[in-house]
């Protein structure tokens, strides 16, 4: 009998421990991100990305990531990033820049991202 309450406790303090945020998932809970399930394939401009990803053949040097950055969801996009002269752009839900990196001028817009950018997704590449 205290097995059972013990294995129902352990089990019951697995459950009330899930967390949700705007980025991540844990519990199998279902996650809106930029108002979709899906922003790869939902969000014009994820989807232009990783379709010039896919045509553009880089050796696995091109990815798009998720993060919280400044308690807001963005999204890091780096195509052919071993090209001298490649820019890493950061993205807000509405498609818009909000930092940039690299490029020929090794522009740096926010030098506080990786610092500050959290909750890491892997969204596409590697």
């Amino acid at each position: 009998m205290i097995k059972n309450v013990t294995f129902f406790l352990i089990i019951l303090l697995l459950f009330l421990s899930c967390e949700e945020n705007d980025t991540n998932t844990i519990c199998d809970k279902v996650v809106i991100v930029c108002n979709t399930q899906n922003p790869l394939e939902d969000l014009d401009f994820l989807k232009d990305a990783k379709d010039n990803i896919d045509r553009i053949d880089c050796g696995d040097r091109s990815s798009i990531m998720q993060y919280t950055y400044k308690s807001e969801t963005v999204f890091e996009v780096n195509i052919c990033s071993q090209i001298a002269d490649a820019e890493t752009l950061i993205y807000n839900c509405s498609g818009e820049v909000v930092c940039m990196f690299g490029g020929i001028s090794g522009e740096n817009t926010c030098p506080d991202f990786k610092k500050e950018a959290k909750d890491k997704i892997i969204l596409y590449g590697n």
